[in-house]
C-alpha cells in the first residue's frame, strides 16, 4: 500500500527538520501552504544533497536572499511515508525551483517462500517494466526559500556526531571502533 501524493505550486515553506538527539535522529522534509502541513521522512545523506544541489542551483541562477522559516518543524511531526528518490527541476526565468519526492515502495513478497528459479525471462522483464503506484510530492519553490533550505540543511548535516578522520563514520559520545586500528 502507497502513501497520498501531494502537489503544492507554491509552499509557504520547506524546511529540513529533525526529531532526536544525535546518532539516533530522525530527519524530515516539511512543507507548508497555508494550514496544510505535509511530512515526509527521510535519510540524513538526502537532507544533505538536497541542500547541497539546491545551494549550488540557486547561486547559478543568481543567488538571492534567504527567505527564512521562523517557524522550523511545527510538531508533532507525523511523516506520511518515507522518501525513497528526489528530483529537481528548474525555471529559470519564473526564477522557481521544482522539487519532486517519491515514496520508498517495498515489493510486498515473501522472502521465505521466494525461489528466483521459478521466474523466467518473462517474468522478470514484467516485473522490471511493472511501475508501483508510489506516492510523490511536488514542491515549487522561490529561489529565497531555496536558498534558506540549502543553508539549514547543511547546518543539520554538520550538527550531528563528528565523522572519524580515519574511516569518516560517525563518532558517538562513547567512541568509537575505527575499522583502520585494527
Amino acid at each position: 500500500m502507497t502513501g497520498r501524493s501531494f502537489h503544492f505550486d507554491a509552499v509557504d515553506a520547506l524546511v529540513p527538520g529533525t526529531v532526536g538527539e544525535p546518532g539516533s535522529r530522525i530527519f524530515y522534509l516539511q512543507a507548508r501552504r497555508g494550514n496544510e502541513v505535509v511530512s515526509l521522512r527521510l535519510e540524513k545523506e538526502q537532507v544533505g544533497m538536497l541542500g547541497q544541489y539546491l545551494g549550488q542551483l540557486a547561486q547559478a541562477m543568481g543567488a538571492a536572499e534567504p527567505e527564512r522559516d521562523i517557524a522550523g518543524l511545527i510538531e508533532p511531526v507525523t511523516a506520511e511515508w518515507v522518501v525513497g528518490s528526489l528530483a529537481v527541476g528548474v525555471d529559470e526565468d519564473a526564477g522557481l525551483i521544482f522539487v519532486t519526492a517519491e515514496e520508498l515502495v517495498v515489493d510486498d513478497f515473501d522472502e521465505e517462500t521466494f525461489d528466483p528459479d521459478d521466474f523466467d525471462d518473462d517474468d522478470i522483464d514484467e516485473l522490471l517494466e511493472s511501475d508501483p503506484d508510489a506516492a510523490e510530492a511536488h514542491f515549487t519553490l522561490r529561489l529565497g526559500q531555496a536558498v534558506a533550505f540549502a543553508e539549514t540543511a547543511m547546518d543539520l548535516v554538520r550538527a550531528g556526531r563528528p565523522p572519524c578522520q580515519l574511516c569518516g563514520r560517525p563518532i558517538g559520545a562513547e567512541g568509537h571502533a575505527c575499522p583502520r586500528w585494527n
